[in-house]
C-alpha cells in the first residue's frame, strides 16, 4: 500500500477515529486503527468491540491495500510533522510503516489488517432521518441523568424510542428522569434501543468536531444502534435489558407550579452548591432547601463545619408557602439543559416528584424526586 495524503485531511481522520482505539485492552490490535483504500477512497476504523467509528478522507492512491497503525504513536507523529509537506505513507508485506513528509522519515511495525475484527455496516432498514442540531440536543438533555451504578445497567444509556413518527429519549438514575421528544421521523420506522453513556458521548463528539448542519442518519438494528453523517458511520451496540416503565414516574398532575428566570435561578443554585457535600449524595449534606412563598423563591444552604448561605430570586408564584429540599446539581443540570429564558417549576409537596421544563417547549420534561431530610 501507498498512499499520499494532505496533514489537515490526515489529522481529520485520525482525531475521528484514535479516541475509539483501546490502549488497554488485551488484544493489541485494538490499539490500532485500520487504514486501507477501496475503489479510490481512502477509507479509517476503529473500533474497542463496543462501538466503532469509520470515516474516509481525501488522498492519492499510488498502490492499493489496508494495514492496523498504532493509534497514539501515528497522531502523535502526524501531529509534528511540516503543515506545508505532503505526507506519504507506505506498508509492506511484512507490516512495516514507512511515514515521509519532506525531510522526515519514520518506521512503525503496524499489525496485518486481517486480524482486525469485521466492523458491522449501517443498517439497511430501520433508519431514519434528523436534523443533526435536533438530534444532538436532545442528547445532551438526557446524558446528564443517565445512572452511573453499574449494578443498575439498564439504566447505564440513553433510551431511544421511535414509534408513530416520533422519536423519544429518556434516562434516568433513579432520583431524576430527563424525557425529551422530537416528531419528524417516517412513522413506518419503529425501534427501541439503550444506548451506552459512552455511544452517547462519542455520538456528541463527532457531531461537534463536523460542526455540520447536514442530516443525521439513525438507524436501530436488533443489537446496535448507528448514526451516519458526512463521511462519517458509527456503530455502537446496545444495553441488553428492558428499562423500566419511565411513564409512571412522570406526574401525572402536579398541585402547584412557578415560573422562574432560568439564568437567576441557575445562578443562585450554583452558588449555593459550594456549600453543600458530595454532588451525587443522597445524604442531607448535599441538600439545598427551596422555599417557595409569594412571588419569592428563597435558596438556601447549610452544612455542619462548612458554612451556610441564602439567596432570593423573584419567581411567578401564588400558591401556599412551601418548602422543599433537593441535590441542587439534579436542578443545576436540568436548567443548563433548558434553551429558554423562563422554566416551569410544577410541585405537589415536599414528598412527591416535583417537573422542571421550559416555559414554552412542550417536548421537553425533567422530574427530580425531592431529598428528605
Amino acid at each position: 500500500m501507498k498512499v499520499i495524503c494532505g496533514k489537515e485531511e490526515l489529522m481529520r481522520g485520525i482525531q475521528t477515529v484514535s479516541p475509539v482505539a483501546s490502549s488497554k485492552s488485551t488484544l493489541p490490535v485494538l490499539s490500532n486503527f485500520l487504514f486501507e483504500t477501496e475503489k479510490n477512497i481512502i477509507k479509517l476504523s476503529s473500533t474497542d468491540l463496543e462501538i466503532a467509528v469509520k470515516c474516509q478522507i481525501k488522498g492519492e492512491i499510488i498502490e492499493e491495500g489496508g494495514i492496523t497503525i498504532p493509534a497514539k504513536r501515528f497522531a502523535d507523529i502526524i501531529k509534528e510533522l511540516s503543515n506545508d509537506a505532503e505526507i506519504e505513507i507506505r506498508a509492506d508485506e511484512t507490516n512495516q510503516i514507512n511515514i515521509k513528509s519532506g525531510k522526515s522519515k519514520f518506521t512503525l511495525m503496524g499489525i496485518s489488517k486481517t486480524e482486525y475484527p469485521v466492523i458491522p455496516e449501517f443498517p439497511k432498514e430501520n433508519n431514519f432521518t434528523i436534523k443533526s442540531d435536533v438530534f444532538s440536543s436532545m442528547l445532551k438533555k438526557t446524558v446528564f441523568a443517565v445512572s452511573k451504578d453499574t449494578q443498575r445497567y439498564v439504566l447505564n444509556g440513553v433510551y431511544f424510542i421511535a414509534e408513530e413518527g416520533i422519536l423519544r429519549m429518556v434516562a434516568t438514575d433513579g432520583r431524576r428522569l430527563a424525557y425529551v421528544t422530537s416528531e419528524s421521523l417516517d412513522k413506518k420506522i419503529k425501534g427501541k434501543a439503550i444506548v451506552p453513556t459512552k455511544a452517547i458521548a462519542d455520538m456528541l463528539r463527532l457531531i461537534s468536531a463536523a460542526d455540520t448542519a447536514e442530516d443525521i442518519k439513525v438507524g436501530i438494528a436488533d443489537n446496535q444502534c448507528a448514526i451516519e453523517f458526512k463521511d462519517i458511520t458509527f456503530l455502537s451496540t446496545l444495553i441488553e435489558g428492558v428499562f423500566p416503565n419511565y411513564e409512571q414516574v412522570i406526574p401525572k398532575k402536579t398541585e402547584s407550579q412557578v415560573k422562574l428566570s432560568v439564568k437567576d435561578t441557575l445562578t443562585a443554585v450554583k452558588q449555593m452548591a459550594l456549600l453543600t457535600g458530595d454532588k451525587l449524595s443522597s445524604d442531607r449534606s448535599s441538600a439545598v432547601k427551596f422555599y417557595f412563598s409569594a412571588n419569592v423563591l428563597r435558596i438556601s444552604a447549610s452544612t455542619a463545619g462548612l458554612g451556610s448561605g441564602e439567596v432570593e430570586v423573584e419567581v411567578d408564584y401564588k400558591g401556599e408557602p412551601t418548602e422543599i429540599n433537593f441535590n441542587p446539581n439534579f436542578i443545576k443540570e436540568v436548567l443548563q439543559n433548558v434553551d429558554e429564558e423562563s422554566a416551569v417549576f410544577a410541585f405537589t409537596n415536599a414528598l412527591n416528584p416535583a417537573t422542571l421544563s421550559p416555559e414554552k417547549d412542550k417536548n421537553y420534561l425533567c422530574v427530580v424526586m425531592p431529598m428528605r431530610v
